[in-house]
């Protein structure tokens, strides 16, 4: 698995999802990983949302997961 940062571009400020850092296999659970913990933002911000690739993951789950993300809380 990879490391990949997810961001979007919109203009939210508060309950909202800014970016994740998650681990996954692929652009496409990136995505759903990012829809499934949507906030105020919405789900259709992260289909267009940047995905960037970081390096490879070397722990020991199997599964893809959100190692961390940045919330705007209100």
């Amino acid at each position: 698995m990879k490391i990949y940062t997810i961001e979007h571009h919109g203009d939210f400020c508060y309950d909202s999802y800014l970016e994740h850092v998650i681990v996954a296999d692929n652009h496409e659970q990136v995505t759903e990983l990012a829809i499934s913990r949507k906030g105020d933002e919405g789900a259709e911000i992260w289909k267009t949302a940047t995905i960037t690739e970081h390096g490879t993951y070397t722990g020991d789950k199997k599964e893809p997961f959100i190692l961390l993300s940045d919330y705007a809380a209100g």
